[in-house]
């Protein structure tokens, strides 16, 4: 392999779809090796809201392997603890790369890292409003586990605020910008357009994909949907989750049968499809990390109406298709909602989004590793 800088092996929960081409990238120019806490077997059997694309990884550029743990589910946190130590990786890399704090397995990873002489890197996506523990023993955990990495990646300014909050050094916080596949999304999107064409009809066409929980704030967005009073405009509702038969009932009970379409998980691969079949996809949460959904949106062309209490609205605030809600009640959703029909003129060409690509986010990563 020519140009390699070192050895890097990456630590995290899953082989999530949308961390795929940054590994890539790296393998092309590092060493890299995959650590995940979740195994198939057990992943398969339990998760409900993720499909088996969420750990798929025999085709990858780069070794990857399983770590054996034992899961402990806290709602929608999951905690892994090592079977034994000698299996948690730290020895013969010249970087580790953490992608989270709270497990115990994480921790061990670091001190092994740390005594095997490698840089020591953490990856922190959340941000102060995302916080769930702001004082006491786990704020003053997660502060000690940060304040010791040689860096610190963030994926945005939002993040990056409350990595400075935790007194980590300002010197060692790399920020990048959190990364989809922009480029293939986009592709995507304009060939399904071009494949399968979308009738002509006045009504717009918005969209909710993710989980149906709570802090989602689902609900509202049907009553968003309800009080734009506009009969030809749908609401299609893309996920699962506990709230599926109460949020049905609520469609119902405000006569939105007909407008509100609700059509389960959908796919990984299928998602630009879905994408291109609407105009203005809704991120209505009460609190969410980032949100990269709304990444996946705008890289194939769409509107995006998304909280201020979204991690990613601080980094696309004032993209072309962008509104952004400072409360997420349903009359200030359906005032974006509106305005983003009202300047809706087709799906946009060259969204802005396309410029923060995976590989950037690796350029990011390969400093804060290797100490550029």
């Amino acid at each position: 392999m020519s140009n390699v800088r070192g050895r890097i092996g990456w630590v995290t929960n899953l082989a999530a779809p949308y961390r795929r081409p940054i590994w890539e990238d790296l393998a092309t120019r590092a060493e890299l090796e995959v650590f995940l806490l979740e195994n198939r077997e057990r992943f398969g059997r339990e998760s409900s809201n993720r499909d088996a694309g969420w750990m798929a990884y025999d085709d990858a550029a780069y070794p990857v392997s399983e770590i054996p743990t034992f899961r402990v589910s806290m709602g929608e946190r999951q905690v892994f603890v090592p079977r034994s130590a000698g299996s948690v990786p730290g020895r013969g890399f010249d970087a580790l790369v953490l992608g989270g704090w709270e497990s115990p397995v994480y921790w061990l990873a670091a001190l092994r890292a740390r005594r095997a002489g490698a840089r020591v890197v953490g990856f922190y996506e959340s941000t102060l409003a995302s916080h769930a523990f702001r004082s006491g023993p786990v704020s003053s955990a997660r502060r000690s586990f940060f304040r010791r990495m040689d860096a610190v990646v963030v994926p945005g300014r939002a993040s990056e605020r409350a990595v400075l909050a935790m007194g980590v050094d300002p010197s060692k916080i790399h920020v990048g910008f959190n990364p989809v596949d922009v480029e293939g999304i986009h592709a995507a999107a304009t060939r399904a357009r071009v494949a399968q064409p979308v009738p002509e009809r006045s009504g717009h066409r918005f969209l909710y994909l993710g989980q149906l929980i709570d802090r989602k704030n689902v609900g509202s967005l049907i009553g968003a949907l309800w009080r734009l009073g506009e009969s030809d405009d749908s609401l299609t509702v893309a996920g699962t989750g506990h709230l599926n038969s109460r949020l049905i009932e609520l469609r119902d009970e405000l006569g939105l049968q007909d407008r509100v379409a609700f059509i389960g998980a959908v796919p990984y691969e299928r998602v630009p499809e879905l994408l291109a079949q609407h105009d203005t996809l809704v991120l209505p949460s009460n609190e969410e990390v980032w949100g990269l959904v709304v990444n996946e949106a705008l890289a194939a062309g769409l509107h995006v109406v998304v909280t201020q209490a979204c991690g990613v609205a601080e980094s696309v605030k004032g993209m072309n298709g962008v509104y952004i809600t400072h409360t997420p009640d349903s009359s200030v959703l359906a005032h974006a909602m509106r305005q983003s029909r009202r300047e809706w003129n087709g799906p946009i060409d060259e969204p802005e989004i396309l410029a923060h690509t995976p590989e950037a986010f690796a350029d990011v990563v390969l400093q804060a590793a290797f100490g550029d």
